[in-house]
């Protein structure tokens, strides 16, 4: 199941892997501002200065952004082959850095320098590549696992130009290296067409005064004494989701404003910026149907029944019902032919068949246990279970119904079967989407995880893979890679588990709608 979390950040990646590295040469970086702190204090004063005095209550990185960071190593590797011949700088050690990087900078024989670190006064850059260009310029090549240049990237690549010329560096051009999403996989990793290289000189040149105008005033905010006020805004979640949002938003209760569903942030924030913070304080002629019908539910602590709209949804079930969920992993490096970057590559289902009302469930399960590509087998195997006839029953339906329209894109043969099945999807969201069952535990959320234990008790809590995000890294981590087989089977069989529950957890909610409508066809 693919809850709609943003479980692979691509652009959060940029922030994070950079913070690590630069994090990661010791104390003496401490006080420096480095291009990660340039680009948080463009986010956040506060997360500027606890980055630097107080870095114990920044939250270590979620296995999530782990997992990307191993993929962004790879992604940093196949770059370095656009620019072979290279030297590699990887010394961690903060003065070993600095001192690999003077003495590869000064070599006559000049070669591309892959990660050379270099300080300017209090300012420090790390850069993914440097291309030695005529007799005495370099040209800046920043490797991002992006799929298109975003406004943050020129600030990045103009601080690091920046710094380089502070030191000394004559800079030629400046690049931005990223992954190509039209480019698709035929035979080994085409290098030259899963990056493209951009050439942003333009963008960064007329940053240039900008950044010299901000560093005076953010080496002072690095050098405060105390930790500088900041209210909660929009800038929690721009460019990059703050990773102090715990800390910050600590007064922010249960029953608040944030959780009105599909307000647009603007709107909740001139709210807060008033003096309003809970749904009760807000007045229902400012309000939605949907939000007052929220606002009610968090008063009475009671939940929200439209057994019309309900039955109405329920009536267009036809027998025999199958409850459907896919698992995907992907990765910005297609790992098989005929595949693309960030591709959503199905690897699970689960189907739950009920052929009558009140007749027993059959279940049908599939799960690739082995690292080849497992679509063909995946379409196989569906094709057989899904039959000709009747509803089936999904959880965000525009999910499956991407993966399927993908599946015709890439196995011809199977696109007639795919588009006659496509009209029998219903997407079970939809009566919580649209506000025909809302319960205040929810939170404004209309996902599974909280519509389930809202409706049945049932909660993915303690499952050893419990979201969609944990799916698909532990299933690349132990079919991708070496591990002990009974590891492996181990995180097979709590694969199972996991996508059972959704299948399993959508007839239940289904058994609880029924209820609630009175409803028995």
């Amino acid at each position: 199941m693919n809850d709609q979390e943003l479980i692979f950040q691509e652009g959060n990646f940029d922030i994070w892997s950079d913070s690590e590295k630069e994090d990661g040469v010791g104390a003496e970086c401490q006080k420096l501002l480095t291009k990660s702190k340039y680009l948080n204090a463009t986010q956040c004063s506060k997360y500027l200065w606890i980055r630097c005095n107080a870095a114990e209550r920044i939250p270590k990185p979620s296995e999530s952004l782990k997992y990307i960071f191993d993929i962004g190593n790879e992604i940093g590797r196949l770059a370095k082959q656009r620019f072979p011949g290279g030297i590699d700088i990887r010394d961690d050690d903060f003065k070993k850095n600095i001192e690999q990087t003077k003495q590869s900078l000064s070599l006559q024989k000049r070669k591309p320098i892959y990660e050379a670190g270099i300080v300017a006064d209090r300012l420090y850059a790390r850069a993914d590549i440097l291309v030695p260009i005529d007799n005495d310029a370099w040209d800046i090549v920043e490797v991002k696992c992006s799929t298109k240049v975003k406004t943050i990237n020129y600030d990045d690549v103009a601080f690091q130009r920046y710094v380089y010329e502070k030191a000394g560096l004559n800079i030629n051009r400046c690049y931005l290296m990223y992954i190509n999403n039209q480019y698709v996989r035929q035979g080994d990793i085409d290098i030259n067409e899963l990056f493209i290289l951009k050439d942003i000189t333009e963008q960064v040149c007329a940053l240039l005064p900008q950044v010299n105008g901000s560093i005076k005033g953010l080496l002072d905010i690095i050098d405060m004494d105390k930790c500088p006020s900041c209210g909660i805004s929009e800038m929690c979640f721009t460019p990059y989701d703050c990773p102090l949002q715990g800390e910050c938003w600590e007064h922010v209760h249960n029953g608040s404003i944030f959780e009105f569903h599909g307000m647009r942030k603007k709107k909740k924030f001139e709210m807060y910026d008033s003096g309003v913070v809970s749904m009760a304080e807000v007045s229902d002629s400012d309000l939605k149907p949907k939000h007052i019908i929220q606002k009610r539910c968090s008063q009475q602590n009671s939940p929200y029944i439209d057994k019309n709209a309900l039955s109405l949804f329920l009536d267009r079930f036809k027998y025999p019902l199958y409850y459907m969920d896919f698992e995907t992993v992907l990765s910005p490096i297609p790992r098989f032919v005929n595949a693309r970057p960030y591709q959503q590559i199905s690897f699970q289902f689960s189907v739950h068949i009920q052929n009558a009302i009140g007749q027993d469930l059959i279940h049908n399960m599939f799960l690739a246990r082995y690292p080849d590509d497992p679509r063909k087998e995946f379409l196989e195997k569906l094709q057989a279970i899904l039959g000709e006839a009747g509803s089936i029953i999904v959880y965000y339906a525009p999910f499956e119904r991407t993966r399927l329209k993908e599946f015709a894109r890439d196995f011809p043969e199977y696109e007639k079967w795919i588009y006659n099945i496509i009209p029998r999807i219903i997407d079970l969201r939809d009566p919580f989407s649209g506000f025909w069952f809302y319960h205040p535990s929810q939170g404004g959320n209309a996902s599974i995880k909280k519509v389930l234990p809202a409706l049945t008790g049932t909660s993915y809590e303690g499952m050893e893979i419990s979201d969609g995000g944990c799916a698909f890294r532990e299933y690349a981590r132990v079919t991708y890679n070496d591990v002990p087989e009974e590891e492996r089977q181990r995180v097979y069989t709590a694969l199972e588990k996991y996508c059972e529950l959704d299948t399993g957890g959508m007839v239940s909610i289904v058994n609880e709608l029924r209820k609630m409508a009175n409803f028995h066809k």
